[in-house]
């Protein structure tokens, strides 16, 4: 598993660098708007002024659906600790998975709210098992991004 993890944080940070020309375009917002409907004309803009080719687009492609997978697969890591009880690793993985969900930027907010929603479910497995639990459980739920979700819950709750 180590020398997978190893691996798999490689083949992520060359992607990314990869990617990061055309990441770099996408995050601003007076280049987007210099695109076009014309595909011909945006590939041959994106070429001239930023350097950007089928490679980049290719490589952004490659990285978004690596972190993809590789999101579904912590999901994935996260049940299966929590299946054996591991409350220490389980704790560990939930934390690594809230960094991710709050620092990466997803396709809509829906998906990042119900993320964290999904997020605040299984925490609460372990939570309610692991000896610092209660503490934990305040801690999350009182975070700015995670009140809104819990009062928007209750309130939820009220009117059904």
């Amino acid at each position: 598993m180590v020398d997978r993890r190893v691996e798999v944080v490689a083949r992520l940070k060359a992607l990314e660098d990869a990617a990061a020309p055309l990441v770099t375009f996408l995050q601003n917002a007076n280049a987007v708007q210099e695109l076009r409907a014309d595909k011909q004309y945006n590939l041959q803009m994106l070429n001239d002024r930023y350097q950007i080719g089928p490679d980049q687009i290719e490589a952004l492609y490659q990285y978004a659906k690596f972190q993809f997978e590789s999101l579904s697969a912590l999901w994935g890591k996260l049940t299966a600790e929590i299946l054996m009880q591991n409350w220490d690793i389980a704790l560990e993985e939930l934390n690594r998975l809230k960094e991710i969900i709050d620092s990466k930027s997803f396709s809509s907010p829906l998906n990042q709210v119900q993320s964290r929603i999904w997020l605040m479910h299984w925490s609460l497995f372990i939570f309610f098992n692991h000896d610092n639990g209660r503490t934990q459980i305040i801690d999350l739920f009182n975070q700015d991004k995670y009140v809104t979700l819990t009062t928007k819950l209750k309130v939820s709750m009220f009117c059904y």
